[in-house]
């Protein structure tokens, strides 16, 4: 397949990465960015290797920390790891995995693990996790599915946005909205549970959704201050207090980058003026070098590759990496 998305780089990290990236990461690099195919023998090698050490910490109920949501941890997220390392929905593991989370689902449709969620049956994150590993399990059409498609577009609010059930509460008692449970972050987190699925991703509440980001663009924050700029993205009601901590361009390229993966997926491209000024400024924002940079470096290796694998899904469909969300 054509590598012409490379063009638009100042430089190629490739190299670079493949000496620092973890392994799941370097398959990844492996087979989007080197672009080997699935019988080479190194990828084959890796492959197989990272099958084993996931598939060996699969606990006999089908999940992995005994949770069905664990961040990269836990069952929802270790099962899409699966699929992309070439497993299918017919295979054992994989079905004891889609059981045990599924045991999870509530009568409303969402997903609930341990104590309640600020008063209220469920939050986002978990349910938009589940909904991502059912639907690349291949259960996209499972009534079990619809039922939490349908609970996340009940928090959708009328400007389009996403509004999880804690800020909501911190709404209803006078505290704002607090970071990332609304507005953009949110929503660009929803958009990818949407975007598993054709019922999501050709839905009304999708459409809205990316015409909620596309409305937040054109600003910046800067020395603590929103001001216009092309090519960039702020919600202004839910700036996260860390960010006063982080250079400004870490945070500009971390809203970038979320916007243009959700959107991305929804099939929205190039042809849109704003995602292309978008492209312009994630590849300003490149180092010399052809890295991210990040305060953390381990975190420069991994966002780095996040944006190569935006910029790509931008000029062609992926074959293996699929963004799994929070």
């Amino acid at each position: 397949m054509s590598q012409t998305w490379k063009s638009v780089l100042k430089a190629d990290p490739t190299d670079w990465l493949l000496r620092q990236a973890e392994p799941l990461d370097r398959f990844y690099i492996m087979r989007e960015i080197v672009e080997r195919p699935e019988d080479d023998a190194d990828v084959r090698c890796l492959r197989d290797s990272l099958v084993n050490e996931i598939l060996g910490q699969q606990l006999e109920n089908g999940s992995w920390k005994d949770k069905a949501y664990d961040y990269e941890e836990g069952t929802t997220h270790q099962l899409m790891k699966l699929m992309e390392l070439g497993l299918t929905a017919q295979d054992e593991h994989v079905k004891k995995g889609v059981r045990y989370i599924l045991g999870f689902q509530a009568e409303n449709g969402s997903f609930v693990q341990g104590r309640l969620s600020c008063g209220v049956e469920a939050n986002l994150v978990m349910t938009n996790a589940a909904v991502l590993a059912l639907a690349r399990t291949g259960h996209g059409d499972d009534p079990a599915v619809g039922r939490a498609y349908a609970w996340l577009c009940s928090w959708q609010q009328e400007d389009g946005s996403w509004l999880s059930p804690r800020a909501w509460k911190s709404r209803e008692e006078g505290e704002g909205h607090p970071y990332p449970y609304c507005g953009l972050h949110a929503t660009c987190n929803v958009l990818l549970g949407l975007s598993a699925a054709e019922q999501g991703r050709k839905s009304e509440a999708a459409r809205r959704g990316a015409g909620f980001l596309l409305s937040l663009y054109g600003h910046i924050f800067k020395n603590g201050e929103r001001i216009p700029f092309d090519g960039a993205w702020l919600d202004p009601r839910c700036v996260p207090p860390e960010w006063g901590k982080l250079p400004d361009e870490v945070v500009e390229i971390e809203t970038i980058l979320e916007v243009l993966s959700s959107l991305s997926l929804l099939g929205y491209g190039l042809e849109d003026e704003k995602i292309g000024k978008g492209l312009d400024r994630l590849i300003k924002l490149q180092a010399a070098d052809g890295r991210w940079i990040y305060p953390r470096p381990e975190l420069t290796c991994k966002e780095t590759l996040f944006v190569l694998m935006t910029i790509k899904s931008l000029h062609q469909p992926l074959s293996t990496f699929s963004f799994h969300g929070h």
